[in-house]
């Protein structure tokens, strides 16, 4: 019986530590996807600022080098934000079935018991 109890524990355990990463991976995506937004808008700030500007054509053209990198970045962000979506949505799949699965148990040990008595 005591055996039950731990393996028992252990399962709550486990569950209780998704359900902690479920909130981590959550607050992830909001950081990640607020600062890619954030990186779209300066980049498209920056290029309407620097398409108007007349100039040398070495300052123009490393202001396009910076607006490529930060492009870059802000994608990879976004991506990656996509990336922890689709696992949070697979994680909160597996939670669904763990408790539908509790709650199977929970109904046959009720009722075992209300049989018994």
């Amino acid at each position: 019986m005591t055996e039950n109890k731990a393996s028992i524990d252990a399962v709550y355990d486990m569950v209780e530590r998704v359900e902690q990463k479920k909130k981590r991976l959550s607050l992830l995506i909001i950081g990640i996807s607020i600062s890619s937004l954030l990186g779209v808008s300066v980049n498209a700030f920056a290029f309407m600022l620097f398409s108007h500007q007349k100039g040398a054509l070495d300052i123009i053209t490393g202001h396009i080098l910076l607006l490529a990198i930060i492009f870059l970045i802000s994608i990879t962000l976004a991506l990656l934000a996509v990336k922890k979506f689709f696992a949070l949505k697979r994680l909160n799949q597996n939670l669904g079935r763990i408790g539908e699965l509790e709650e199977t148990i929970y109904n046959e040990v009720l009722k075992t018991r209300m049989e018994k008595a």
